[in-house]
Order: structure tokens, then C-alpha cells, then sequence
């Protein structure tokens, strides 16, 4: 049984990109109030430990056809929670890497502090850490993570990995209209994009639907936002 899903292959700066989820469900660290994920038929375990999902051996016959017929010059597992927490994700970043290609993988970037997650995205040759909040009251009411998980802690698990990661290191802050698009949060965000020194910065609005009707920030201010943080990162 197959449990692996696709996007639909896209293009990304003339390169192919093959995006596949490896969770049959969502397991992730947090349960976000915006998470889209969360409004689907998907069953949402929240966890922090490994879990065992049968099917890998059809899974990566699917996958082996996928990169037959695409072609792709990357592919990135974006999945519908932590990825991470697949206990067979080494085998399937092995076989992809099997076919000569690069691997890009998206986490929150909370559970990369400690092993062996460290040593599984550190296997990659791209990964993408990312941010929604600035103060502790917010990151509990809105991203609902795990009892005893904190915002200090998070930050500080982002800039560990951070320091010892050999690949490159995309950082993708999520600005959420009332929660991180005041001056004080821009200039939090602008430290700790210093502290990081991402290979790539991406400042994002939240434009998952229905959310975005009341948490998406202008696009005006998403400029200002993107400005500011660039300038004051670059000079510290």
C-alpha cells in the first residue's frame, strides 16, 4: 500500500521540483490554529516521536515512477506535519539521494535540535526552518505545541541546528496580521534573521484560505516588513 502523495511537478529558477509528503496522516510537533491541515479529513496526532507506517516498499515504487516520469532536479518533502518523525525517512532520503538528487526537506524546525532528527536533516542538502511567532503567549494559543514546549526553546533549537548545518538553509517567517506585524516583532524577527544568517530568507504572509480573510497583512506592509528585516540583519 502506498501512502506517499505528489504535487503536481513544478518549475523553481529553471529547476524541476518533484514535492512529495511521506506522512499518511499529520503528526506533527504543534497544532496550529491555521494550519490548513487541520480542516481536512486527516487524522491529527500531535508528537514528538518517531512513528512506524506500513507500505514503505510500495511507497517508493511509486516514488521510483514519480522520478521516472518527472525528471526532477530536487526533490522536496514537504509533508503534513514533521517528516521527521517517519521512522523510515532516512531509507527514503537514501533512495532518493540512490538517483543522484538533491533532497529539500521542511520542518519547523523545534525538533532538529536533538538526536537523531539533527542527523536525518543534516543528510540533506537543503532544509527549511521556519517561524510564526515572537511572544510566548501567542506561540501557545496559536500554535498549540506540545505540553512544556516554549518559544525560547524553539528559537534556541532553530539557531543549534543552524550552527552546525554543512547545507543550505532556507529560514521562512510567516508574518500573521495581529501577532508578529508590530514594530517591536519586525525588530525581534530582525535579531534572530542576524543570529541565523539564512542562505535564504523568505518573509511570507499568511495566505491559507479561510485564514487569510483575517491574518493575512497587506501586501504594502509584507514589503516594509521585508525591508526592514533585510537591512537591519544584514548591518548586525
Amino acid at each position: 500500500m502506498n501512502y506517499f502523495t505528489f504535487k503536481q511537478p513544478y518549475e523553481e529558477e529553471g529547476k524541476t521540483i518533484l514535492e512529495i509528503n511521506v506522512l499518511p496522516d499529520k503528526y506533527c510537533t504543534f497544532n496550529c490554529i491555521y494550519c490548513p491541515v487541520s480542516r481536512t479529513r486527516f487524522q491529527h496526532v500531535r508528537t514528538d516521536g518517531f512513528q512506524h507506517f506500513e507500505g514503505l516498499e510500495d511507497s517508493l515504487a511509486e516514488l521510483d515512477v514519480q522520478i521516472a516520469s518527472t525528471d526532477p532536479d530536487l526533490v522536496f518533502i514537504n509533508s503534513l506535519g514533521e517528516a521527521v518523525f517517519n521512522d523510515d525517512l532516512p531509507k527514503i532520503i537514501s533512495f532518493i539521494h540512490d538517483h543522484h538528487l538533491p533532497v529539500r526537506l521542511l520542518s519547523n524546525g523545534y525538533p532538529l535540535a536533538t538526536e537523531p532528527c539533527r542527523s536525518i536533516a543534516n543528510s540533506c542538502e537543503e532544509v527549511i526552518g521556519e517561524i510564526k511567532n515572537w511572544q510566548e503567549a501567542d506561540f501557545q494559543m496559536t500554535q498549540r505545541p506540545i505540553s512544556g514546549y516554549t518559544l525560547a526553546q524553539y528559537r534556541n533549537h532553530l539557531l543549534s541546528f543552524r550552527r552546525q548545518y554543512p547545507g543550505k538553509f532556507i529560514f521562512e517567517a510567516t508574518i500573521v496580521k495581529g501577532y508578529n506585524d508590530s514594530p517591536e516583532a519586525v525588530n525581534w524577527l530582525a535579531r534572530l534573521v542576524a543570529e541565523l544568517q539564512p542562505d535564504v530568507l523568505n518573509i511570507l504572509a499568511l495566505t491559507d484560505k479561510p485564514f487569510d480573510r483575517k491574518l493575512k497583512i497587506s501586501d504594502e506592509r509584507l514589503r516594509e516588513i521585508n525591508e526592514i528585516v533585510r537591512s537591519a540583519a544584514s548591518e548586525r
